[in-house]
């Protein structure tokens, strides 16, 4: 996979991805739905250095979960005109990694299949 382009809800910051990233997870923590709004969210996992913001900066805003249960923080970062989230840096790692919401990515549904499920126990019952 090539550069996928990508952007927030508002359009106000733009980004891209280049290569594959390392994982695509969906994510049945209870930030994963909270953040969704929904069950679950599905990201990708690129190194930061694959993550290239193209406009927007400015707009880009922190926010710092402590309750997780890595007992590591995760930033949340966002779009100060918007609210979307735009990725979230888990600080388990260091500042390595950007966990990419892939909806916010062109076809990103369609491009970004799950490898992965994490905190499969919090799935709604069917």
């Amino acid at each position: 996979m090539a550069v996928v382009l990508g952007a927030c809800l508002c359009g106000g910051i733009t980004f891209e991805v280049s290569g594959s990233p390392e994982a695509v997870l969906q994510c049945y923590c209870n930030h994963c739905q909270k953040n969704a709004g929904g069950p679950f969210q599905i990201v990708a996992k690129y190194d930061k250095d694959l993550v290239n913001i193209k406009t927007g900066t400015d707009l880009l805003k922190h926010y710092v979960l402590t309750d997780t249960q890595s007992g590591y923080p995760k930033h949340k970062v966002f779009c100060s005109a918007c609210g979307c989230t735009v990725w979230t840096v888990p600080m388990r790692h260091g500042d390595v990694y950007r966990i990419v919401r892939v909806t916010l990515l062109e076809d990103g549904l369609k491009k970004f299949k799950p490898d992965k499920v994490l905190f499969e126990e919090r799935k709604l019952d069917e």
